[in-house]
């Protein structure tokens, strides 16, 4: 079974008009938003932010062209598929030489859900190609407001993208 973002993310995992000072502050303050939203226990955050660090360390998940990072491991603290989405218009938190990342989506999930979680990227990078779309998360007031338009996309998938 495919699992969407709209199944994982909820109103109190959507940040918006937030940003960070780098790469690594970012990935602390999201992943203590999966914790405040019990998706992860407290006592884990030091390690998925470890993992996550360490594994942009190696491949940087930014891309740059369309201002979006999509952070990822597969974690034994949870046994299914978390995230959070954090947007901001100027950047989420600059990379490189002060390119703006606009939108990140932060993902753990379960190492016994090599399927999903590898389904789970592909969809999300599909959904975040469209720059109306991308417009459309950056410029919303409201997680509410992202919720309705992700889950709008996912639903007519058959249809044009926006």
């Amino acid at each position: 079974m495919t699992v969407r973002l709209s199944d994982v993310l909820s109103v109190d995992t959507v940040l918006l008009r937030e940003s960070w000072d780098g790469l690594d502050a970012m990935i602390g303050a999201v992943v203590d938003t999966l914790a405040a939203a019990d998706r992860l226990p407290r006592e884990l955050v030091p390690e998925a932010v470890r993992l996550l660090c360490e594994r942009e360390a190696i491949s940087s998940t930014a891309m740059v062209e369309i201002g979006v990072s999509i952070p990822h491991a597969r974690f034994a603290g949870t046994s299914r598929i978390v995230a959070a989405l954090a947007a901001c218009p100027g950047g989420v938190y600059q990379h490189g030489h002060g390119l703006p990342i606009e939108i990140v989506v932060l993902v753990l999930s379960s190492p016994a859900m090599i399927n999903e979680h590898l389904g789970f990227l592909a969809a999300l990078s599909e959904l975040l190609q469209s720059e109306r779309t991308r417009a459309a998360i950056v410029g919303a007031t409201s997680p509410q407001q992202v919720l309705a338009l992700i889950a709008e996309q996912e639903r007519g998938r058959a249809r044009p993208p926006l």
